[in-house]
């Protein structure tokens, strides 16, 4: 299921991408983005003291195309490189648990336009590439999959390999420049674990150029 909306993502952003070469009205950019992630947090344990979430800076790196469907109105397929995770602080501790994965994202929306003013909605999906755990000075490289045998079990899986969800976005722009706020929602449980259900959240700010 997962492989097929990744799949599905990459066709739509080929597609649209080889479209553009017929439409001199397509554009090209690229944006920078300083990211705010998290992850929710559930449990079917009833957790009495559940840790703490808190917030993990990064960044993203997204080429994106822009291929008008109207004067006011275009689609956007990207190629993002982006960081999410989650940093965990147990109860009664003053240590923190990190989790960093680097993602590969296909994003496609569809952008309004009204002056310099622009609003933009669609969905994205992605797969995870690389990832480390931190827990005080110890530092191990993430598994990804679903697999989950027990707590204790060295064949667990640390992180679901793929992940879809929405995002949303409200910006400005100035000649070729770009300013806007993002927000994603992840749909995916990113969890392994049956007994707990984590999605990921990002926030962020991206200033891009168009060429």
């Amino acid at each position: 299921m997962n492989k097929y909306i990744l799949i599905f993502f990459s066709f739509i952003v080929v597609s649209t991408a080889l479209k553009a070469q017929d439409s001199t009205k397509v554009t090209y950019g690229i944006k920078l983005g300083i990211n705010t992630n998290s992850t929710t947090r559930s449990s079917s344990l009833g957790e009495v003291n559940p840790p703490k979430m808190k917030g993990l800076k990064s960044y993203s790196v997204t080429v994106v195309v822009d291929i008008p469907l109207t004067a006011a109105l275009s689609v956007q397929p990207a190629v993002e490189f982006t960081k999410k995770g989650q940093v965990k602080k147990p109860y009664n501790s003053d240590s923190e648990q990190k989790s960093k994965v680097n993602y590969i994202q296909l994003p496609v929306d569809l952008v309004y336009k009204y002056k310099n003013i622009f609003v933009g909605a669609g969905g994205y999906a992605s797969v995870a590439l690389s990832g480390t755990y931190e827990a005080g000075s110890a530092k191990q490289d993430m598994k990804f999959g679903s697999t989950y045998v027990s707590a204790t079990s060295k064949q667990n899986d640390n992180w679901e390999k793929y992940d879809y969800g929405l995002n949303t976005y409200l910006g400005y722009k100035i000649k070729k420049f770009t300013i806007s706020i993002n927000y994603e929602i992840g749909l995916k449980d990113i969890d392994p674990n049956p007994y707990y259900k984590s999605k990921n959240r990002v926030g962020s700010l991206d200033v891009g150029f168009s060429f």
